[in-house]
């Protein structure tokens, strides 16, 4: 459970970290840009999600050196038509398919509305996960810089509400949201109390105390260090968010039917949360959430005793695929309309080898699966690699990756938040822009 004890000691450790990033970072200023209702939901896949497990490469021309080749274990079988449990095509040509604990993605691209980019990455990473972790979020490979979802809050003029950028369903900030401006993370709005017994004990503590203190204290005007007034305005935002949280969770009920419904996970926490502001109208416009379920696969990937090891839903790993698609078309059938208005994206730091390794898993590799959907997301495939074979690889032990996350991002925010494609520079600088046409469709 997350106590404001735990949001203030987030916010805090936030403050500390836009002291430190911010005196290189952005400047506060405005380009005359406006919101226009729109919110953006970043997922991150952390771990390494592999990509050709995602989505295998079914109809890869070489059959020897391809995908069936090297993934002698690991392999999605070719799809057949008269299973409806089995991989799905997607692709003209059948080149790519859908692992078939994902099909609860399904319903979103046959509506037109879901978009897969099978080799996207960060262009200049490594193969560590907190370097490419931390990178992403930054926009940049240096360390001096704020994270990229903060550089926009603090770039682009708009609400000035506290929750116009969230991270959800977690208690720590992630890069994205490193820098001047102090974001809250927020488990859940459920969880999302204050008693008097996480500040004092005793029986002298009234309900309100502690809060009114704090507004009294936080109202005084005195000369502040910037530490100081860094706390003070961590306290603001705590203050602020409280009872609209608390309000937004109050009386809803997702407007789904069983099977669908969002897990207490933090993918299925975040949504919920995000989904209960929106319908109680917050401005909510960035958001970032995680969607965890062990993706860094070294060894067991699958379950090579079993009848049918990919799909077999004995396993965990399987098992939290179907839960996190699950979650995202609960929370697409939730917003209803809505969703005309809200894009989210989940991309992952890196994917994995092409070739499987000795204990029926993948190593750390590059190119893998982003996806995105609402908007004007068209449903679509992008650019991709013609083989999993080596030539295909590009000589490499991966998906060489061939979109950089950061047009992914860039188009996002242009075509959907309406950022002028001018900004982009300063959102992730010194990038040139690579328009990919995911996001045309008219809503």
């Amino acid at each position: 459970m997350t106590t404001r004890r735990e949001f203030l000691k987030g916010s805090t450790m936030l403050s500390a970290a836009a002291a430190a990033a911010g005196i290189a970072g952005a400047p506060k200023f405005s380009f005359g840009q406006s919101t226009g209702g729109k919110t953006f939901i970043k997922v991150f896949m952390r771990g390494g999600a592999d990509g050709l497990h995602l989505m295998p490469a079914v109809g890869d021309p070489d059959l020897v050196e391809g995908y069936y080749g090297i993934r002698p274990n690991i392999a999605i079988d070719i799809p057949n038509p008269n299973d409806g449990n089995s991989a799905i095509e997607l692709m003209s040509g059948g080149f790519r398919a859908l692992n078939p604990n994902l099909f609860n993605l399904m319903p979103i691209w046959e509506e037109g509305n879901l978009m897969f980019s099978p080799a996207a990455a960060i262009m200049d990473a490594n193969r560590s996960h907190f370097d490419c972790q931390r990178w992403i979020g930054l926009g940049d490979r240096r360390n001096d810089i704020d994270g990229y979802m903060n550089r926009y809050l603090t770039n682009i003029s708009g609400t000035d509400h506290t929750l116009r950028g969230l991270v959800a369903g977690k208690d720590s900030i992630p890069a994205e949201f490193f820098g001047q401006r102090v974001v809250p993370a927020i488990r859940d709005a459920e969880s999302f109390e204050i008693e008097n017994r996480d500040f004092c004990s005793g029986d002298g503590c009234a309900d309100n105390q502690l809060t009114d203190y704090m507004r009294e204290i936080s109202s005084h005007e005195v000369d502040l260090s910037a530490a100081e007034g860094m706390a003070k305005e961590s306290q603001f935002v705590m203050l602020e968010a409280i009872d609209e949280i608390k309000a937004a969770g109050a009386d809803y009920t997702p407007n789904v039917e069983p099977p669908l419904g969002y897990t207490n996970s933090d993918l299925g926490r975040g949504l919920r949360l995000i989904a209960q502001l929106l319908k109680a109208g917050v401005p909510v416009e960035v958001a970032s959430l995680d969607w965890n379920i062990g993706w860094d696969t070294h060894s067991n990937q699958v379950d090579i005793n079993s009848a049918n090891p990919v799909s077999d839903q004995n396993k965990r790993y399987n098992q939290r695929l179907v839960e996190g698609a699950t979650n995202f078309l609960t929370f697409y059938r939730d917003m209803g309309v809505a969703m005309n208005d809200i894009v989210v994206l989940s991309g992952s730091e890196f994917g994995r080898t092409a070739r499987e390794n000795g204990s029926v898993g993948t190593d750390h590799g590059r190119g893998g699966v982003w996806f995105a959907f609402g908007g004007p997301t068209n449903s679509t495939i992008g650019r991709d690699i013609p083989s999993v074979n080596e030539q295909g690889r590009g000589g490499s032990n991966w998906v060489a990756p061939v979109v950089d996350y950061k047009d992914i991002v860039s188009e996002i925010m242009v075509r959907h938040l309406g950022m002028s494609e001018g900004m982009i520079s300063t959102i992730f600088p010194q990038h040139s822009f690579t328009n990919e046409g995911y996001f045309t469709r008219v809503s």
